[in-house]
């Protein structure tokens, strides 16, 4: 039996990229994602599909895969209760994560300037940013609603990717090295798909040719904004890095970004 396929990522973390090599290499396995990840977290989970794009922290992500108690109708989490409760459906996950400094700056240009109004979510943060500064913009980003559920989300999947339960990848070497990246996914995940076709699908992805310029090569108006990792720093002022600090140092060593605060 194939293993259900899970793509756990935050936003602004090559989500849409990953999708897409993973609808290049198993088209008719592909669930496609909805607004606010309805496809996972409203719908009963399809035993040998690939889910990508499920913005989900652990404790959720479980809680819904693997009901804690079987439900009494013969509803969607019912469903999962069977197929991966009682039935055990075998299941493979992987997990991208991206510097929550790159992700939040990258963050306030697509809420800004590029994202498709989607959402009301996504409309009132289009207006609220376009009427704030950049510093206070970003500052606005690390709330609830953005930069702390990221982070969260982050710091959640930790210990499972520790324990070899998840995959884990970050954004940035992906970036450097996406055959090889990717050539782990799908070796994780068990997706049957030759290197040469591997091969062939993220060149045919690439920065370069999404983008039709170089990574960092720079375009607010586009959903490929640069294309490069560390972009933070030419964009903190001294009080947006004092209080990312203060929200989140802790949060990037957990995640592998950083030793300490003295950055």
């Amino acid at each position: 039996m194939e293993p259900t396929v899970f793509h756990v990522t935050h936003v602004k973390s090559g989500s849409q990229w990953v999708y897409q090599i993973l609808n290049e290499c198993a088209p008719a396995r592909i669930v496609k994602p909805r607004v606010k990840v309805a496809q996972f977290y409203e719908d009963a989970i399809a035993p040998g599909m690939i889910y990508p794009t499920v913005y989900a922290p652990r404790d959720r992500f479980e809680s819904t895969l693997w009901p804690r108690s079987k439900p009494e109708a013969d509803s969607p989490a019912a469903q999962n209760w069977r197929n991966f409760v009682e039935q055990k459906s075998p299941v493979k996950t992987f997990v991208v994560i991206r510097d929550l400094r790159d992700t939040l700056v990258s963050l306030y240009f697509s809420l800004k300037v590029s994202h498709a109004i989607i959402s009301d979510n996504v409309s009132r943060e289009h207006r609220q940013l376009g009427e704030m500064n950049f510093e206070d913009g970003l500052l606005h980003l690390f709330g609830p609603t953005n930069g702390q559920l990221i982070a969260k989300m982050q710091s959640s999947w930790m210990e499972p990717c520790r324990n070899g339960e998840a995959l884990l990848l970050h954004y940035e070497d992906i970036i450097m090295d996406d055959f090889t990246q990717f050539q782990k996914i799908i070796d994780h995940c068990e997706i049957p798909v030759s290197r040469n076709q591997l091969r062939e699908v993220v060149e045919r992805n690439s920065f370069a040719a999404r983008a039709g310029r170089q990574p960092g090569e720079e375009d607010q108006s586009s959903h490929f904004r640069k294309g490069i990792a560390g972009d933070w720093k030419n964009r903190f002022t001294e009080k947006i890095t004092a209080e990312f600090k203060r929200q989140f140092g802790q949060a990037l060593i957990d995640t592998g970004y950083e030793t300490d605060l003295a950055w």
